[in-house]
């Protein structure tokens, strides 16, 4: 924030027992300058006073004590203070105001990183975590990551001692499920209940199909050291345990993300301090290889370059590369549940999956377009936008990727969670 030059300082001298709706008036105060920006508070405590009924109170008498006198200081430019003062007046109903002209001489900062320093795992995780046990059945563990829109679980044993991980990935891999979770959540009840019917039949279990010895983490663990393991591992969730090995929770790269959000909400004029060299702007962070499509594309031909992709997006441009939308295997599903037969929506979505091309998709496709199915309109980010801005757009918005646009509007590159949390633990 910028101060310098002329200011003004205002001192608002209370009493200790004032109140504001239940609360110090004090700190009431201080809330109130925070949210309004401005550019700091202090509250200094008297040890003696008198205002204007002429009582001393003193920390020396003892019956008075708990009144002593409260100053609320701060300095800022006259117009923010002129915006606050309305505010505070309301507030301070009884007591002294008085404002002084000052010149500031120096006003300095010291850059934040973008994770807090005194938070741990232990205050951004996920407490009510689902696990299994290594005899878990197939069916089972896929019913519950299903019902509880889960992407992975942790295997525990008796001691709650975590000592594997199940993934959407291993389902695929090992041959457990045919298709990723998420497009198993589009399905209708009935096909979903008819799969859990046929992995009944499945001798598979949790030791069987788990990643054993997973990477976990304490829960001491300081945000930035979690971010930059999550980053250098490619891994998206970790499980986090106590000096025991014993499961407590999980902490996602969501987490992370939104942590970093909520102090860039809380401090929107302080910069994420990052060390000379790292990433700063989303130009340096992105891919520029993006699969694109017209809105007039043949939905047959859209969906084969959606596949193309193992993001399993496209990004959908004007003549002149201008992002108009963009199109997921999940916007596939939705959309298509309303038109097709389920078995059909089973088959494509078995496809979306790694399976066969659906017989007579181009027929079932006919006459439609990219632009029948695309989402509109697209979150996107120039080339010099601070990381710092991807990351409220992603937490804002829900969303994973942004487009990113040169000067003209055309699309360059894009930038996904991965890359931005990377980026930010490198700082």
């Amino acid at each position: 924030m910028d101060l310098s030059g002329n200011a003004q300082q205002v001192w608002i001298f209370l009493g200790e027992s004032d109140q504001w709706h239940g609360r110090p008036l004090s700190l009431a105060l201080l809330e109130l300058l925070k949210r309004n920006g401005i550019a700091g508070g202090t509250v200094l405590r008297g040890i003696a006073g008198y205002g204007a009924h002429s009582f001393i109170h003193t920390a020396s008498l003892v019956e008075l004590s708990s009144d002593l006198p409260i100053v609320v200081t701060f300095v800022d430019r006259p117009d923010r203070i002129a915006r606050v003062m309305p505010d505070i007046l309301e507030m301070v109903r009884e007591g002294l105001i008085t404002t002084t002209p000052v010149e500031v001489i120096k006003y300095t900062s010291r850059a934040i990183g973008p994770f807090p320093a005194h938070l741990t795992v232990a205050d951004v995780m996920t407490r009510q975590v689902v696990s299994v046990r290594p005899d878990t059945p197939v069916a089972e563990i896929v019913a519950l990551l299903i019902d509880r829109a889960l992407r992975s679980a942790p295997v525990v044993d008796a001691e709650n001692r975590v000592i594997g991980i199940i993934t959407d990935g291993d389902l695929l891999t090992r041959g457990a499920t045919e298709l990723p979770l998420a497009l198993q959540r589009e399905l209708s009840l009935a096909e979903r209940a008819a799969t859990i019917e046929t992995l009944a039949t499945h001798r598979h279990t949790a030791a069987d199909l788990m990643t054993p010895n997973p990477v976990t983490l304490r829960e001491t663990t300081p945000l930035a050291e979690a971010a930059a393991v999550m980053a250098d591992r490619g891994l998206k969730r970790i499980p986090v345990v106590d000096a025991q090995q014993r499961l407590v929770g999980m902490v996602s790269r969501s987490d992370l993300l939104a942590t970093v959000a909520e102090g860039l909400r809380q401090r929107p004029a302080t910069p994420i301090r990052q060390p000379d060299g790292a990433p700063k702007t989303v130009g340096e962070i992105m891919i520029t290889d993006v699969p694109t499509v017209q809105p007039d594309t043949p939905l047959a031909e859209t969906l084969d370059r959606l596949l193309e992709t193992d993001k399993r997006r496209v990004i959908v441009v004007d003549g002149e590369r201008r992002v108009v939308g963009i199109i997921t295997d999940g916007d596939v599903m939705r959309r298509a549940a309303k038109r097709v037969r389920p078995g059909a929506l089973r088959a494509l979505a078995a496809w979306f999956g790694g399976g066969a091309r659906p017989p007579g998709l181009e027929v079932a496709a006919e006459g439609r377009t990219a632009a029948d199915v695309m989402t509109s309109p697209v979150v996107t980010l120039p080339t010099n936008a601070p990381i710092a801005d991807a990351v409220r757009l992603m937490m804002a918005h829900k969303i994973k990727r942004i487009p990113i646009i040169d000067a003209d509007g055309r699309l360059v590159g894009m930038v996904g969670r991965a890359g931005v949390l990377a980026a930010l633990s490198r700082g």
